[in-house]
This record gives C-alpha cells, structure tokens and sequence, in this order.
C-alpha cells in the first residue's frame, strides 16, 4: 500500500543551522528517544507524520516536512499531498523512478541529498524554479530504507536559506532511519490486514460459489461478494459457445442495485473488451479514450451512460476458455495490476464453479430427460397399442408394408394419411422400428389431445418460470426424441401460429425451451399423421403451405377397414383372442355369422372399433363361443357390393342408433364417441358430413 503525507513545522531559526540545542549530543539523544516514544504504535500514516513533525520541532527549523513512498507495483514514488501554513502551490503527482526528478535520482543513489541555496542550483531548473516560486529556498532529501529494504523519501524545506553542517546530516539520517523502522512495521501491517481482508473475501467467494450450483444462482452471488474487494458500477459474465463462437451473456449486474435494461443473451464478441480476452487468455484492461477500440452497439451503449473504464479477465477452466468476467467503472479510474491480479485469482475459482455449474446443468438435464422418458415408456406400456403388431394379408394392407419396407431405413419424413382408428400409429412404430433408430426413443404426440395453450410447452419444453404455473424446468418431447423417432399424431390440429416454430425445429434441428436462451440441438427423425386433408387446409389458409410440403416429403395412405374386407376374420381372430386371454375366458370358436357380420359392417370407426366391439363381445361371451355384442350390426349388415351412397346411409344410422342407446350423449366415457371408437371431434365431423342434428352434440 502507498500512503503520502506530509506535515509543516516553521520555526524561527538561526540561517546558519538547522539545530537548535546545548550540548549537541544529549539534544540529539533526547530528541531521537522521543522520536521513537512518538511514532510507535501509530495505525495511519497521517498521525505518524503528525508526530514526527512533534518530535522535531523541538531541534530542527524546518518549514515543509513530506514523505514520498515508493509504488512497487507501478515503480513510482508518490506524494498525495502538499500542507503549509501559508500559501504554497506546488505541483507533485508521482514520478517514475527511471526519471530524471530530484527525488528519483536520491531513491536511485539512496544518497542524502542537499540544494542549499536553491538560487544557485543548476540542475533540475523546472523544478527548481517552481520550488522558489512556493518560497522554499533550501531543500534536503534523505533516503527512507529499513535495511535493504527501500521504503520512500524524507523531505525538508526551508524557507530560510541554509547549508546543513555534517552533525546536522547524520541526525536528519538517523532520524529517517527511526522513521523508516515505524513506517515499514505500518506498511507491513497494512498488508498483513489487506491480505487478511483478501483471503477473507476469497473465502466468502468460494463458499458463496461452491453453495450455489445452478448457473442462474451463481453470477449474482459472484457479483455480490465481489464488489467486496474490487470496486465496480457494472459486472457481466459471459460464456463463449464454441460450437458458434457467440458468448452468452450473463447479467449485467450492479452492486449499486441500478437497473439495466437486458441485452441479447447470445451475441457475437467482436467488438467487445472480452474479445480481446477469448482471443489471448490474457486480461484486458482500458480506459477513457483506449474505449473507442471497442465499436460494438452493445458496448456503445454502456459508454453512452457514463463508463469510462473496463476490466475483462478470462476464464480458463480445465478444458480451456470458458468465458471472460467484465468489470465496469464511471469513474474512469483504470483498473490497478493490484485489482487485475486479484480478479485473476478469483476468476481461477469462477471459472471452477462455473465449469461445475455447465456440467450440473448437464447432468440434470440427463437425469430430467431419462426420468421423463421412463414415465413416458411406462405410460406407453400401459397404453393398448391397437393390435400390438400389424395384421393383414390384402392387397391393400400389404401395400402399405412394402411402403414401410421403402423408406423405413431412410431419416425421410413420413406423412401417414387415412381416417381414425385404421392404424396409423402401429405405422409409425413399424417405421422406427425398422430403421436404424429402433434401439432409441420413440415419442408421441398427439396434437389433438393436448390444450393449445399447452401444446408448445409439450413440444419444445420450459423453463422454472418462464409463466405462471412453471414452477420446474421441463423438457420437451423433441428433446426426449433426440436421436429417435418424434411422432406427431393428429398434426392438423397445430395452431397456425405454432407451425412456424414446428418447421423451423424440422429444418434446422434446433430448438429453445419457452423462456430459456439456450438453442438446442437435436437429430430427430419425424413422422408425422392426420385423418384431415392438409392439402385443402392450406387453401384455406388453415395450415402453412411450407409446412405442408415440408411434412409431404413420403406421403404414406392407410387404407380404411372397409376396403381391407379380407383381413377383418384375421383382425376378429386376433382380438378375440387377446382379450379372452387377458380376462381369462375360455372362447374357441367364432360362429361365421358373426364373421361374415363384421365382414360386411361399414366400420365408421375402422380398427379401433372393431376391437371395441370384440372386447364388448368377450365380456359378454358365457360360454365358449363369441357372441358379438352388437346385434345392430347384423342388422345393418349389408353386402359388400353396397355403393357409397348406401356406405353412408348406414354408417348414419348406425351413429344414430348408438346415440339414441347413450341418450344424445357424444362426449365422455357413456357416449356415442367412446362407444363408436371414436374421437369426440372425429364423431362430430362425421355428424356433420352426414346431416345428423347438431341437438346431439
């Protein structure tokens, strides 16, 4: 630490000495023994020049007493300030000690120096001249060192011409010497207490980064604790993305609880201070008009509202520049080698927390997104998968298996197409089952099932608070689907101002989570299915034609059960069996009225009717032959040569029919849409494409 005062004494005193005592020797001794009773145990320099200057006025008729102390970190010798009491201007910052200064050349030589009268003096004239202007007409300079040590400079001025004899010298020498022992014991307690108070806030840092894991708890703790040991207006992190050389930026933050407009959270460095710091490792340091050299707006900015200097330390982990730690001032006072190695040693503990708060989030995410895939596995388990495998043997049926057996291996997206119930989920599982992605996840979604407002977060994920009720982080199907098969069912329910997002995350594979600043990369396959006709939803302008085509790459149709005749027996064989099996009932036959029954059935429904039926059937069988639970579909059991018209003719009165049996009830586990097969829109759709009343809905 460098600390400068001086202190001034005038004395009325003989021109021709500048002692003052009889005898000589035990003046000398008694002044020195006060001296060193006076000055010890002082804690600021202030009051031990105050009692040196006491001490000596009793012996010495000096007018101006300063003391210079050397700067070790900048090699400078410095003097804050200059008190008489009378006018006296004169002009002392800090010198150099290379310089060719007065005091310079005696902390060089570490030799008493004296210009006595200054009149006649050569030497130093600019100096010389501005000490004759404040009235000082003598001047003795006295090395200040504690043994090898070299602490400053002692000075005294007279305003009274002198020309000290050697008695004189060797007092004003010891007394430097006396002094020099008091002012290295306070500078060394005064480092003593600033490397205590180091440590401790050091300390501080380190248990406020190591009790704070997650990366959004831990820049304002770092900020807090360091405006504790280096003084600064504004602090930002900023995290280099090596994948695209852009930083994310962290904070800014202010000790003095100012509030900053945010910044871009992921920004390109150039033109910033830490880019300099990212492309040398090193710490960069600027001020006032060294600021220019950084033209980004972002930066621009902050000089717009009054930061004259900037402090950028880097971050170096164990695996390379993590980022750069920014500090800002107003005051324009450059950041000391003090401060910038302080900030070294505390970015090296940064840079530690930090790496370990990238590699918590990334373990949480791990560990978030396998719990989530093991609810979403087990809800799949539980979930009846229509047929478990796909059963046929038409022509029709084995149309669409060649297909799969197509484009299967390829990442092409697929558009499966066709009506409720026929199956086009068991089409998708056998597209990721038969590709190279089948030992990873395959992830549904079905579109029409979820909310709107809910259908984003479901998709791309969210984080803890990004809106009311986000109360955890969540991640997306996307991301549950990364290096798997994302299947989205129904995908013509999409809201129009959500399929922008939906393409983009098809074509770039990449996302963001709904209020997170991080992009996402994943490697998804995507399948996607619908019972609607996109085509003319995009002429109506109810879905985006980019979309469209983007998701039309392999268009893949499954047919309706109504045109897959020849594979009903199989399908009735099939389920009649599963379900006896699961509720333990002995059924082996399966008259073939009721086969030819089903056969003939239109099947509004298609497959998931179907297999409603034949569990209704199973549960109502006594004995050990299938009774078909559903007399009204012998009933409307017509040939298979029906025409279209006809078709529609009886699948209305078969939704009548069952409408009537759940009391115009169409929605809900007792109504017509469940009892059908069907889902509530999809029952709707169908009641109003066949003029059925809308009292029924």
């Amino acid at each position: 630490m460098v600390g400068i005062c001086q202190c001034l004494l005038p004395m009325a005193a003989s021109p021709d000495s500048i002692l003052d005592v009889d005898p000589p020797d035990s003046g000398i001794f008694r002044a020195l023994l006060d001296l060193s009773q006076s000055i010890a145990g002082h804690d600021h320099l202030e009051t031990l020049c105050n009692s040196l200057a006491g001490s000596l006025r009793s012996v010495v008729a000096f007018d101006v007493l300063s003391l210079a102390l050397h700067d070790p970190v900048h090699d400078l010798l410095r003097l804050h300030s200059l008190n008489t009491n009378r006018e006296f201007i004169y002009n002392y910052a800090a010198r150099p000690t290379d310089g060719d200064y007065i005091d310079a050349v005696v902390w060089r030589e570490q030799k008493p120096l004296v210009l006595a009268p200054l009149e006649t003096e050569t030497r130093w004239s600019n100096a010389v001249r501005e000490l004759l202007g404040a009235g000082i007409h003598a001047l003795v300079l006295v090395p200040l060192s504690n043994g090898s040590r070299r602490l400053g400079i002692l000075g005294f001025g007279f305003t009274t011409p002198f020309r000290p004899d050697v008695e004189a010298m060797a007092f004003l020498q010891r007394v430097a010497s006396e002094f020099a022992v008091a002012v290295d014991g306070h500078l060394t307690r005064q480092a003593l207490l600033e490397e205590r108070e180091r440590m401790r806030a050091l300390f501080k840092i380190t248990n406020a980064l190591v009790s704070k894991l997650p990366m959004d708890e831990l820049f304002p703790a770092i900020s807090e604790q360091l405006n504790r040991m280096v003084a600064h207006d504004l602090a930002w992190m900023a995290l280099l993305d090596k994948a695209t050389g852009e930083i994310r930026v962290n904070g800014p933050r202010s000790p003095h609880k100012t509030e900053f407009e945010p910044d871009e959270t992921r920004v390109s460095p150039e033109g910033l201070p830490c880019a300099e710091t990212l492309a040398t490792g090193r710490p960069t340091v600027a001020a006032g008009v060294n600021l220019e050299r950084f033209p980004s707006p972002v930066y621009r900015k902050y000089i717009d509202m009054g930061f004259r200097s900037v402090c950028s330390i880097p971050l170096t982990g164990a695996n390379g520049i993590l980022g750069a730690l920014d500090l800002a001032r107003k005051s324009g006072d450059e950041f000391t080698e003090d401060e910038v190695d302080l900030l070294m040693e505390v970015a090296g503990q940064i840079a530690i927390a930090t790496e370990n708060a990238l590699a918590y989030r990334e373990l949480s995410e791990i560990k978030d997104k396998l719990a989530t895939e093991k609810l979403y596995l087990e809800r799949e388990i539980r979930f009846d998968q229509n047929m478990g495998n796909m059963i046929g043997e038409g022509s029709a049926f084995q149309g669409v298996v060649k297909s799969i057996q197509v484009v299967a291996p390829t990442d092409a997206t697929v558009l499966i197409q066709g009506e409720t119930g026929t199956g086009k989920e068991l089409v998708a599982r056998a597209l990721h089952e038969q590709s190279g992605r089948s030992t990873r996840s395959f992830i549904k979604v079905n579109c029409a099932a979820i909310p709107a407002t809910l259908l984003e977060s479901e998709l791309f994920g969210h984080e803890k608070g990004s809106f009311t009720g986000a109360f955890s982080q969540k991640i997306g199907r996307f991301e549950l689907a990364h290096q798997g098969t994302l299947f989205l069912d129904e995908v013509g329910e999409i809201p129009l101002e959500l399929q922008s997002k939906l393409l983009r995350a098809i074509q770039e594979q990449e996302l963001e989570r709904l209020g997170g600043n991080r992009t996402i990369k994943v490697d998804v396959r995507f399948i996607a299915a619908t019972n609607r006709n996109l085509k003319q939803m995009v002429d109506e302008g109810k879905f985006r034609s980019d979309l469209y085509y983007r998701l039309h790459v392999f268009p893949l149709m499954v047919p309706p059960l109504r045109e897959r005749k020849e594979d009903i027996p199989l399908l009735v064989s099939y389920f009649t069996q599963k379900y006896a099996k699961q509720m333990n009932r002995p059924i082996e036959s399966i008259p073939s009225a009721a086969i030819e029954a089903l056969t003939n059935y239109g099947w509004p429904g298609n497959i998931r009717e179907l297999q409603n039926v034949i569990e209704r059937s199973v549960i109502l069988s006594p004995g050990r032959v299938l009774q078909v639970a559903l007399p009204e579909i012998a009933k409307s059991a017509v040939p298979s040569t029906r025409t279209p018209r006809l078709e529609e003719s009886v699948e209305r009165e078969r939704i009548l029919q069952v409408l009537r049996e759940c009391g115009g009830k169409v929605a809900g586990p007792n109504g017509a849409a469940a009892r059908l097969g069907l889902l509530r829109t999809t029952l709707q759709a169908r009641m109003k494409k066949l003029g059925i009343e809308h009292q029924y809905r």
